[in-house]
């Protein structure tokens, strides 16, 4: 069987691995969008369009594993069976294009792969042809998800075409009635990268492990006395150590207090996290004593404390 693997991302890379030497396989191509330098200096990227007319009659079966295009109906419809796809979510929940996000943001406790066909002209709306679910562990990140997910989804994609799932007129083919209510996994935007400080602490280290390196503000006061607010990004968020004493209660949202092993502790809702690494706009990364230590420098005399514009 001659197979087109669409794929573009250590997810897809990841499930590849379960089915590259599958014995069903006689010839496997791997098909990817490939970005190309261009504009002046080279320096912005623009996408490079697959030319599926050229790839039609020449395939048995197309796989697409987190390739973030619709493989097209006129493609499609020259192949032998049916396209497949591997989506990390319970599907309908989750379809679109950021699930293992959305998943570990909502703080799920469940979340799963499905195994799909691929519709010609929706994402995420073809037939069911296998569903496994997943649990969440506590303190999960994007990348121990995504490998977990990835594995399982190969492990899915290797089962189904060992037994003929793929194919519609075997008699192992069926379809599976969606067990899931419909939500849309909507692209992560920038603005979901800054902090809240009025949200529980559990949340912004939870918004870390997703997103990784987050986004707040600090005031400063420039030369003529008015005020600024630089960006500040923050590495290395964890639940921090100091317990929150009645004085600590009173804090503003927001404060910060050089803790213990050189982490800054910070006030959140309802206790503190605790960052590594903190870079200010227009300077490097720093540790949270350099920085505590060169606060009036940057900023002049103004409060300990991060905030939200």
């Amino acid at each position: 069987m001659k197979i087109a693997y669409f794929g573009t991302d250590f997810f897809s890379i990841s499930t590849l691995k379960h089915i590259v030497n599958h014995p069903s396989i006689s010839h496997l191509d791997i098909i990817t969008r490939l970005p190309k330098p261009s504009g002046r200096g080279l320096k912005s990227i623009k996408e490079s369009p697959l030319d599926f007319e050229k790839l039609k009659h020449q395939y048995d079966l197309a796989v697409a594993v987190s390739f973030g295009q619709l493989i097209p109906a006129l493609f499609l419809d020259t192949l032998k069976y049916p396209g497949l796809n591997v989506h990390p979510s319970l599907l309908p929940k989750y379809s679109g294009p950021a699930p293992l996000q959305r998943a570990l943001l909502n703080n799920d406790k469940i979340t799963g792969v499905t195994l799909q066909n691929l519709h010609p002209t929706h994402f995420d709306k073809g037939d069911i042809l296998l569903q496994e679910t997943h649990p969440i562990q506590q303190n999960e990140t994007l990348l121990s998800l995504s490998e977990s997910l990835a594995n399982k989804g190969g492990e899915m994609l290797s089962y189904c075409l060992s037994n003929g799932l793929f194919d519609s007129s075997s008699p192992n083919y069926k379809t599976l009635k969606p067990q899931y209510p419909y939500s849309y996994a909507a692209k992560i935007k920038p603005a979901e990268r800054e902090i809240s400080w009025s949200s529980p602490s559990d949340y912004v280290i939870r918004q870390f492990n997703t997103l990784g390196p987050l986004y707040t503000f600090k005031p400063a006061l420039k030369k003529d006395g008015s005020t600024v607010h630089k960006r500040i990004v923050l590495d290395n968020i964890v639940k921090s150590n100091r317990i929150l004493s009645v004085s600590d209660e009173i804090l503003p949202n927001g404060t910060f207090i050089l803790g213990d092993n050189d982490q800054l502790d910070i006030k959140c809702h309802d206790s503190f996290a605790s960052v590594g690494t903190i870079k200010t706009e227009g300077i490097g990364s720093e540790s949270p004593t350099k920085f505590v230590n060169s606060l009036s420098k940057k900023f002049g005399n103004t409060e300990n404390i991060f905030i939200s514009i």
